[in-house]
């Protein structure tokens, strides 16, 4: 199979696009990985950590870590809605905190192997560009997201170890839905691969199926693995593809329009794992990429959105048939 494209020319969005106040670079060498908002965190921790008072807890998160955050954390604050407030409730849980604390700053020695992995993304799509990278601890609303041009890694929710321990803000089944720190170069790239994607329609089931999708499978391709929180996910798609191919096709050609609850983000479902919405555009952009004779072709066309229904038709993934 073969694609025609007149031209390659990526124009950044984002999954989040703010403002235009920094760009992608246009090579992972020059990116910036940031660490400030790490130290910034826990200096504010230890110094609330004896106080019982939160209005006092809450005015010294404002002022030792939201305010001095870099610009990556005022555009999460913004966007997340996140509050002083609620840090100070989140951060009672000592025992979740402490066992992490260690892990997040182990992050820090990873900064080669992290531009290893994003070098052997550009060396299969020289067309990329790349966003700086900021790391900071957030409220655990995501894992990773990318708001104007800048990446954000949550430690909060890729720092698991076997150390790893909670006192009230997660159960043992929830502590195993975060990441661990061996998943981060996954997670990296999966959102690096959005800093290249053009024309997402995130309401659309299976254009937000692909976007995510094509995130995972390039992930997959230069990484070999899944994040720690999404391998279940995968495992139980792998064991029953064709009944979720079924259950997928009928919601695309309804336009269901209920997508959360079903594929993406249902975090509180019981009878099936999180986000098989990324297992199903995995296994179509895996099926097209595989059936393409040019590759760097075919992924520039998965990046664009507006290709979605094509990838799918191209493909001629049947759910595993």
């Amino acid at each position: 199979m073969r694609l025609i494209i007149g031209f390659y020319s990526l124009i950044f969005l984002g999954i989040v696009l703010l403002s235009c106040e920094s760009k992608p670079v246009k090579n992972s060498t020059n990116l910036d990985i940031h660490f400030e908002d790490i130290d910034n965190f826990w200096k504010a921790y230890d110094i609330i950590k004896p106080i019982t008072d939160h209005s006092v807890r809450t005015a010294v998160i404002q002022d030792e870590y939201m305010n001095k955050g870099s610009k990556a954390l005022q555009s999460l604050i913004k966007k997340d809605k996140l509050t002083a407030s609620d840090y100070a409730t989140y951060l009672k849980d000592t025992v979740f905190f402490n066992s992490i604390r260690e892990t997040t700053f182990q992050i820090k020695n990873d900064t080669t192997k992290i531009r290893h992995h994003l070098r052997a993304f550009e060396s299969t799509y020289p067309l990329a560009t790349f966003s700086d990278i900021y790391f900071v601890i957030g409220q655990f609303k995501r894992a990773g997201t990318v708001i104007d041009s800048s990446m954000i890694i949550e430690l909060e929710k890729n720092a698991r170890s076997h150390q790893t321990r909670s006192a009230f803000l997660f159960n043992d089944k929830q502590l195993n839905n975060l990441n661990d720190q061996n998943s981060l170069m996954s997670l990296i790239v999966h959102e690096q691969v959005h800093v290249n994607q053009t024309n997402i329609n995130t309401r659309n089931l299976l254009s937000k199926a692909i976007c995510e999708g094509s995130a995972d499978f390039l992930m997959y391709l230069h990484t070999g693995e899944h994040p720690a929180a999404t391998q279940r996910t995968y495992a139980y798609g792998d064991a029953n593809e064709t009944t979720l191919w079924v259950k997928f096709k009928t919601d695309l050609d309804i336009n269901y329009k209920y997508i959360k609850t079903d594929w993406f983000y249902n975090y509180d479902r019981e009878d099936i794992p999180p986000d098989l919405g990324y297992y199903m555009g995995f296994k179509i952009c895996e099926k097209f990429y595989n059936e393409s004779d040019d590759k760097l072709e075919a992924i520039t066309f998965m990046l664009d959105g507006n290709n979605s229904k094509k990838v799918l038709e191209l493909s001629g993934y049947n759910g595993g048939l």
